[in-house]
């Protein structure tokens, strides 16, 4: 069974604004979850590879840690008010991605949350830290856009309903499944979104030759059957099921303007290397097209629940 019980807020101290750890302290205390706030601190004079004398280097490490620990628990002075357990963890790392990949590493976390911005293809390329925790990281992540609690009571789960590809199966059962948690746990609306190919748009290509008006429609058939399937399978009422053609990058973003979503969950395969600068994941593109929260899954997260008939 999913459930929510530990929860990772990645914090960054060159950020005056932290809508992760808001947003997280009233997730917790709704779920009754613990907190742990974590961060990063590196500074290259008090690093092994450093050129001054050792207990020059000890003293630097030391009270640059020191003093980023006192930060964190000043932070965590908030949860405690708010009634949430709050842990603090400071990770020397150069990068804080190395740091949340340490610590999840040594604990285990049901889901990590990290504020976030717009991106640009530089952060992309120098493997940004949110880049990396979408890809990588060994749990659902949850990247914050507004610090406020969810204001029109609605998530969205975004899926490729005829998918042949297994590791997208699994990641669209992910995905319902993790929606279908919170909307129980917030008594929000559960929305589905699955977008479909407009064909006309590949025989574009090959000007002389004219889509087939069949083909079209079958493929609108073959979205429609399987959203209905899966939206049986996980109470999705028929008017919160959302079928469109044409492009998800476009597509998810229209709905949850539409209607008003308070959070977008989607899944992803995680491509890599340059392919995946260059082409880009869609749940990437979606997290800077969107103004709500958005909590990204993979096919290793397992958080598909059991109990659900097929």
């Amino acid at each position: 069974m999913l459930d929510i019980n530990h929860i990772l807020v990645v914090l960054d101290q060159e950020h005056s604004e932290h809508i992760a750890l808001d947003k997280a302290i009233w997730l917790a205390s709704t779920v009754n979850a613990d907190l742990t706030l974590m961060t990063s601190v590196y500074d290259p004079h008090g690093d092994n590879q450093g050129s001054l004398e050792r207990d020059t280097k000890e003293l630097i490490h030391k009270s640059k840690v020191e003093r980023t620990e006192e930060w964190l628990k000043d932070l965590a002075e908030k949860s405690v008010a708010a009634g949430v357990t709050a842990h603090c963890k400071v990770s020397w790392a150069k990068h804080l991605y190395d740091a949340v990949m340490v610590i999840m590493h040594h604990d285990d976390f049901d889901l990590v949350i990290k504020g976030t911005h717009e991106h640009h293809l530089v952060d992309r390329i120098f493997t940004h830290t949110d880049w990396n925790m979408i890809r990588h990281c060994p749990a659902p992540v949850m990247l914050v856009k507004q610090p406020d609690a969810w204001k029109h009571n609605r998530v969205l789960a975004s899926i490729d309903a005829t998918t042949m590809d297994p590791r997208h199966q699994v990641i669209n059962d992910n995905i319902l499944a993790f929606a279908e948690h919170l909307s129980d746990h917030f008594e929000t609306d559960l929305h589905l979104v699955n977008a479909y190919p407009d064909v006309d748009v590949a025989f574009a290509m090959v000007p002389e030759i004219n889509a087939p008006d069949e083909v079209q429609k079958h493929i609108s058939t073959q979205h429609h059957d399987a959203c209905s399937h899966i939206a049986n399978k996980y109470k999705v009422q028929e008017n919160h099921v959302h079928i469109m053609e044409g492009d998800t990058t476009d597509v998810v973003p229209e709905i949850v303007e539409a209607i008003q979503a308070d959070l977008l969950v989607v899944g992803t395969v995680g491509r890599d290397g340059l392919s995946g600068v260059i082409v880009g994941n869609t749940s990437e593109e979606l997290v800077d097209k969107i103004n709500c929260d958005v909590v990204v899954l993979k096919p290793t997260d397992g958080v598909a629940m059991e109990d659900h008939d097929e």
